[in-house]
Formats: C-alpha cells, sequence, structure tokens
C-alpha cells in the first residue's frame, strides 16, 4: 500500500513537472516573435508559405534553372547588393539598351561566406529536406561570386571561380546594435552595460574573429574576454547567419546588445526605429575589409554577366558610401585582385 501511494505521488509529482515545462515552453514560444525583414524582388502571384517565419529570406529570385543571371554573395552587405542588383540593374539595362533583363530573371544568393564555399564546395545548397544541385552545369549554378579575398581565393584554388576578381566596397568594421531603451553611447558603455550579448558564432569564423581583434584593440584584451563571456550562444532557431541571427535576438529579447558590422547596425536601426538603436564605434574603421566579385566557372555562363559587373563597378562607388562604407578613395576601387596562388 505504502509503495503503490508512493508510486502514486511520484506520477503526481512527475505529471506537474511535465506540465510546469510545457507551460513555460508555451510561454518562450509565445515570447519569441518572428520578424518581418525587409523584402527584395519582385513579389508576383502565387502560393507563398512564410509561415512562423520567412524561412528562406537569403535567396531571393528563381531556383528552376530560368535566371538569365545568378549571383551568390556573402551575405553582409545585402542591404546595398540586393536593390543594385534586383532594381537598378534592370532598369540601368533599359536605360542604356545594354540588355533586357527584369528582376525576376535574377536570383542572387546572400549567405554568410562559410555557407557559400561550403555549398559550391560540397556541391549543393540543402534547405531542411529539399536539395539544390550546384555544379557548373547544373540549372542552378552562380554567374559571379561575391566575397572577400580569403574565401575566393579557396574557390579559385579549387578551380571554381576564375582566377582574378575586382574590389569595389570596403566596409567601416563592427558597429553596436542595441535595444532602443538601452542608454549606452560608446563601446566603453555597451562593455560595461551589456549582459546579453549577440555575436557572430564561431561558425562564422570570419566575422567572429574580425570583431574579437577588434575589440581587443579597441577596449583591451580583459575587456573584451569579459564582454565575450556573456555571448548568448545558441538558441531556438538560430541560422548561424549574423545578419539574420542578432536583429532576431534583440527584437524578441534574448539579448540586450549585439556587435555585428556598423552598416548592418544602422540599416536595422532604420528598418525597426521603435525598438532598436545604432551606435557607431569610429575606431574600428580600420579594421573594414574589402569586398570583390568573381566570375564563377560556370559551363555557359550568362551572356549579361559582363555587363553586370560594368553596371556594378560603375555604380557601386556612390552608392556604397551612401550606405555607411568607405568612399572609393579609401582602397583600391576597381583594382583586380589575384586569387590564383
Amino acid at each position: 500500500m505504502d509503495v503503490t501511494l508512493t508510486l502514486l505521488r511520484k506520477i503526481h509529482v512527475g505529471q506537474w513537472l511535465t506540465w510546469m515545462l510545457c507551460a513555460l515552453c508555451a510561454g518562450t514560444a509565445v515570447m519569441a516573435q518572428p520578424v518581418d525583414w525587409p523584402r527584395y524582388g519582385p513579389l508576383g502571384g502565387g502560393l507563398v508559405l512564410n509561415g512562423h517565419t520567412n524561412t528562406v529570406p537569403d535567396i531571393v529570385g528563381p531556383v528552376d534553372g530560368s535566371a538569365r543571371l545568378t549571383i551568390f554573395t556573402e551575405g553582409n552587405h545585402y542591404p546595398v547588393f540586393l536593390p543594385l542588383a534586383l532594381d537598378g540593374f534592370p532598369r540601368w539595362c533599359a536605360d542604356t539598351g545594354a540588355c533586357d533583363l527584369s528582376p525576376a530573371d535574377i536570383l542572387v544568393v546572400t549567405l554568410p561566406q562559410v555557407m557559400i564555399v561550403h555549398a559550391l564546395e560540397g556541391g549543393r545548397l540543402r534547405l531542411g529536406n529539399a536539395v539544390i544541385p550546384l555544379a557548373p552545369d547544373t540549372p542552378v549554378f552562380p554567374d559571379l561570386v561575391v566575397g572577400g579575398a580569403g574565401p575566393l581565393r579557396r574557390l579559385a584554388g579549387q578551380g571554381l571561380v576564375a582566377g582574378k576578381a575586382r574590389i569595389f566596397a570596403r566596409h567601416k568594421g563592427l558597429g553596436l546594435l542595441v535595444r532602443r531603451d538601452m542608454a549606452r553611447d560608446d563601446l566603453g558603455g555597451f562593455a560595461a552595460g551589456v549582459q546579453r550579448l549577440a555575436i557572430a558564432t564561431p561558425q562564422e569564423a570570419g566575422a567572429r574573429r574580425q570583431y574579437e581583434h577588434t575589440l581587443q584593440d579597441l577596449i583591451g584584451a580583459p575587456e573584451a574576454v569579459r564582454l565575450l563571456r556573456r555571448d548568448i550562444g545558441a538558441f531556438p532557431g538560430r541560422l548561424g547567419i549574423q545578419h539574420r541571427d542578432i536583429p532576431y535576438a534583440l527584437l524578441n529579447g534574448l539579448a540586450d546588445g549585439g556587435v555585428i558590422f556598423g552598416h548592418l547596425a544602422a540599416f536595422y536601426a532604420l528598418a525597426y526605429p521603435d525598438r532598436l538603436r545604432a551606435v557607431t564605434v569610429p575606431g574600428a574603421a580600420p579594421f573594414g575589409q574589402t569586398i570583390a566579385v568573381a566570375p564563377a566557372m560556370r559551363t555557359v555562363p550568362s551572356p549579361v554577366r559582363e555587363v553586370f559587373l560594368e553596371y556594378l563597378l560603375a555604380v557601386a562607388s556612390s552608392a556604397y558610401p551612401k550606405a555607411g562604407f568607405h568612399g572609393p578613395e579609401a582602397f583600391a576601387y576597381g583594382e583586380a585582385l589575384p586569387l590564383a596562388e
């Protein structure tokens, strides 16, 4: 009898704990809200599967092989690049008569460099259970690849891009993104006041290393280490894409402040002005890095590939500084970047 009562009590307690855990999980799910990301490209008609979140916001355009121009780019400059590629380029084509292209003819993939490299090396891009084969002779493969010198050299070494790229932009390093109600106006105050930090994951090694080196230089290694210890790390739904993860964490109350490239901090503060604020870090500008574009070794490249390169180099010198990047006088704008060893 005593054993039975004890067992019943254990079952009762177990059920109570289960209910409590379910309630807590339900509360977390309610608190975590989908982010209405800025949208690019033609909306068109037909079925739209947005669901709880727009799960593939970094792939814009047709993935059935019908795209007449396909560009794979590192995603941290997407607020500048996507309007240029999807809006400006078709207009420029029409105005100059250089080509006849609509936004619906263009596919742009804007993911972290490490993901771009792994997808091209591995020969496929996986979206959940869906797989898009990637090879020079498959329907989907880039005509152009955009990124930093290191990733482009790695791809060139495997024969996936040409041996020469063109430099067209240089960012100004890290900035800070904070909640609107957080009274922090410089890096020192941010480092002292932020208790929950959102920052690029170690898998985004290039950005993460750059942030760490910049913080160590500007506030000293001990203070940088203390700040990085407050990194919130993984959270449900984290993509490993900093230009999505950092604003998502702040908008959902998972973090107090985030370290992200300065132009992205300014962009998200403008996109969500009632909830986010950007803090500029002038000392980070020397740590900025260049962005270059290289032709991919596609079996049958797009006939408008060279036209797009001409357009990009004609407009990037003014478009990127307006978005918080260095002006063309600050780096080797338009110059060739050798990729072959």
